[in-house]
Formats: structure tokens, sequence, C-alpha cells
């Protein structure tokens, strides 16, 4: 069975002195550093995705994971399938919730230790690490190397625009076991609302959809643009207004301070979301009631694809919202984000690499879920494995209908039976699916936490819009500087 392995706070601080002293050494090391250059050899990339499988016999991984919800079946599932391998998963909190006291920069801490002394997990969740960072990149494995040399690896049969979404330069470290986005639906009580909306039907952008905000929010004051929204949007969904990693350039000028601070003035009073989850999109619309409330103060609705009820209604009139429009950025790609995806350990041996490789490639399969699939339902709609995403559409539909014909349990307004609402949902669901995609963060941690962190003061009203932008400026700037060395 899995090995559950729970990293305490005592042993995390045993490592405290040494994640000093290597600090100094990770910050140098920088882009220049390529652990086991050999790992581009084809011999060696033949090995990882062809390789002897009775030498995975009495072998070991270990997955590094914040919570285990997701991969542990998987896990399970591979082993009774594999005899004599074994997979340890490795997390870092005391439960299967969220804790908001685990320090997580610690955690990070201890596997970017790991990583430069070659001792960290073969899969390691994206939320520990940080790919994006060009000093810890070097320690990632390409996955597109792996899929273009892997025989049994057709891109027919995936979303290859998921893995593009995710990529830099032409390089994939992050490997998306599901992905989110975050449809847009509109109020339909507000007059031409909807036809406005249907100009943006291959998608519209955070700035377009706060200039349709202004128009419609002058002719109906009591509305606000969305339950959830604040200038944290600005950044999730419109960051390369300001910021270009790869070239360098910044400019948290003038007209970064204008639109917070417009965004700032049609910001709900109500707002009390938790600030880093506040423009993620987590809250859907699950019943009538809470649409009702959404729809008398609301112009709009940033829902989110683990929700089906936007995605059932077609050719019907039977909601608040309505007019589902895809979120994308000013080249029409989807904003996607990832809280389950995976890097792999390029200082991992072969044997390891492979398993590793192997395990990826069994739990996207649907025949390999097992008895109990239903923790794939709700929090798994959007592999990028393309037999994954239809079944799992197809259970979780038959799973809300209560497996019958013409009985509705979660659905109850929707008029077909369940097979009209799998045909339906997996047609609408599939052209977003088939959308171009970037991901919502595409540069390192540590400048989202300086932007998040101006922009929840500037919120808070401890910061002007102007020290809030200059403190970004200047912060960023040295930050870019210091990893170019």
């Amino acid at each position: 069975m899995v090995t559950i392995m729970k990293t305490t706070t005592s042993q995390c601080i045993r490592i405290i002195s040494i994640i000093l002293i290597t600090i100094f050494a990770f910050s140098t090391v920088g882009c220049s550093f390529a652990p086991r250059s050999t790992h581009y050899d084809p011999d060696y990339i033949e090995q990882i995705v062809n390789p002897d499988r009775s030498l995975f016999y009495d072998e070991t991984i270990t997955i590094a994971v914040q919570y285990p919800w997701l991969v542990q079946p998987h896990a399970i599932n591979y082993m009774s399938a594999n005899p004599g391998v074994r997979i340890n998963v490795v997390r870092y909190s005391d439960a299967d919730v969220i804790r908001p006291e685990t320090d997580w920069q610690q955690v990070r801490m201890e596997i970017g230790t790991q990583l430069m002394a070659g001792s960290a997990p073969t899969l390691i969740d994206s939320y520990l690490v940080d790919p994006f960072d060009p000093r810890q990149a070097p320690f990632f494995f390409n996955w597109y190397e792996l899929m273009s040399a892997d025989p049994d690896f057709h891109e027919d049969d995936w979303f290859m625009n998921v893995f593009h979404g995710f990529s830099v330069d032409s390089r994939l470290l992050i490997f998306p076991l599901r992905i989110n986005y975050f449809p847009i639906v509109a109020n339909c009580a507000i007059p031409d609302l909807l036809e406005v909306m249907a100009e943006y039907n291959d998608g519209i952008t955070l700035s377009e959809l706060m200039q349709v905000n202004r128009y419609f929010s002058e002719r109906h004051p009591q509305y606000y643009l969305e339950q959830h929204f604040s200038s944290a949007w600005i950044m999730q969904f419109g960051d390369d207004q300001f910021i270009d990693i790869e070239t360098g350039w910044i400019d948290f000028g003038e007209e970064f301070v204008n639109l917070i601070t417009y965004a700032d003035s049609i910001t709900c009073p109500d707002f009390t979301d938790l600030w880093r989850g506040s423009g993620r999109g987590l809250h859907g619309v699950w019943n009538s009631a809470a649409e009702q409330v959404k729809s008398e103060r609301y112009l709009f609705h940033l829902d989110i694809n683990m929700n089906f009820r936007y995605f059932l209604d077609f050719n019907q009139d039977i909601h608040l919202f309505a007019g589902m429009t895809p979120f994308t950025n000013d080249y029409r790609e989807l904003l996607v984000s990832s809280t389950d995806s995976f890097l792999l350990n390029a200082n991992a041996t072969v044997i390891e690499k492979a398993i590793a490789w192997d395990f990826l490639m069994f739990a996207m399969q649907p025949e390999n879920l097992g008895q109990n699939p239903a923790y794939g339902h709700m929090f798994y709609l959007h592999p990028p494995n393309r037999d994954l995403f239809n079944y799992l559409i197809r259970e979780q539909m038959f799973a809300d209908f209560g497996r019958n014909r013409s009985g509705s349990y979660t659905y109850p307004w929707f008029l077909g039976d369940v097979y009209d609402a799998i045909e339906g949902a997996t047609q609408l669901m599939t052209g977003f699916a088939e959308m171009p995609m970037r991901s919502t963060r595409t540069y390192p941690r540590i400048i989202d936490d300086i932007i998040d962190e101006n922009l929840y003061l500037f919120y808070a009203g401890l910061l002007s819009a102007e020290q809030a932008a200059q403190n970004i400026q200047n912060r960023v700037a040295l930050v870019l500087m210091e990893m170019s060395r």
C-alpha cells in the first residue's frame, strides 16, 4: 500500500541550518547549471520511454504532494497492477484538508535543498517548487522530450494545447493532471448585456470585461462587476500588460496605477474573500437560490469548469445568468491554472524516471481508475487525456442523474435525460478544452508574492496606488536583476 510520510516541524527545523548554508549557492547556480547533461542523449531517453520493465521490480519512487487526495488512489492502483514497485507519497500537511498554518515557504526551501543535494523526490507537486524561477528550472526534466520519444504517446489522444499552455521557451516542466478555467456568464436581467457579450464569443479579456462593466454600471449603478472581483484580478488575469519575464520588461507606471484605482472603485464593498483565492473563480453557483442572490447585485458571474450548471444551459433559457464566454488573454488564449500538476526530478535515476512516466501514463487512462473513481469526478473533470476527459464527464453525469434514464437529482431543472446531458456537456466542454491556452502564472513565485502583497496592502488602504505600484516596480526589478546574474 501507499506509504504516507509526513514531514514534521521538528524535522524542518533540523534542516534550517543546511538551508541557510545552501541558499547562497542556490542563488548563484543560475541558468548555467544543467544537471546530468546526458539526459539529452537519445539513448538515455529511449531507456525511459521504452524500458526493460523487469528492472522496475523492487524499485521505489517518491512523490511529494501538498495534499495526497488525488495522487494517492492512482498510486494504489498502479502498485496493484505492478507488483514489486513501491510508491511513497510524501505530504507536508497534518491532514487531507487545507491548513493555512502550514509554512509552505519552509517546505519549498527544504525541497530546494534536496534538489541541489540530489535527494529530492522523483515527482514533485508544482505547488512545492518554482519551475518558473530560472535558478530552479534546470533541476526539472522536460516532459516534451518523453512525449516525442515515446512510441505509445499519440498526440491525437491528448489535448496538446493544455501542455502548450504551461510550457515556457518550448520546454514543458509541468505535467498537469487536470486544469481549471473560469468561463464568464452574464446577468440575463440587464437589457442588451447578452447581446454585447455575444460579440466576444471567442473570448473576452479582463480589460474588455471592465470596459463592458463601465458602460452597463453607469446605466445600472446598483450592480457590481462580479462578487469576487478586486484589483487582484489585474495581475491574475492581465499580467502581460505590465511584465514580460523573458525580456525583463516591467512597467508598473501610470497605466497600472489608474487600473488598480478604477478596480478598487468598482469592487463590491462586501468583498471579504481570502485574498489569494479572490480571483480564482472557485465559487460556483450550485443552486438556484445562490444564483438569485447574485442576479440581484452583479452583472457577471465567474464560474468554474468543475460546475456543470451552465454547461447544461443549451437550447434552454432556464438560468438567470447565460451567454457562457471564455476568459482569455489578448491572444484569445483560454486562461487556465492547475492545482494538481507534477514536475520530474532531472537527477532521478533512469529507472525512477521510467516508472514516473509510466505512472502518469497509467493515471491518464480511464480503465486504470479502479473500483472507486469517485475521487476523480468533480475534482478531475478536465485532464489532458481525451479518453479520460470523456469518461469522467459521462461518469459524473450518471452520478448526478442517479444513473437512470429519466430522473434528475442534481439538475432538476434540466429537461432532457442523462444521455442528452452527456452529449451536450461534452460538446460544449470540448470546445473550451480545444482552445489555445495559457497558464495564469508563468513567472517566479517570488514576483507573484511581491505583487500580491502590495495589491493587498493597497486594497486594505495601507498603501496608495502610487506607493503600491512603485514598490512592485522596484522590488520586481531587483529580483529580475538577481536572477540574471
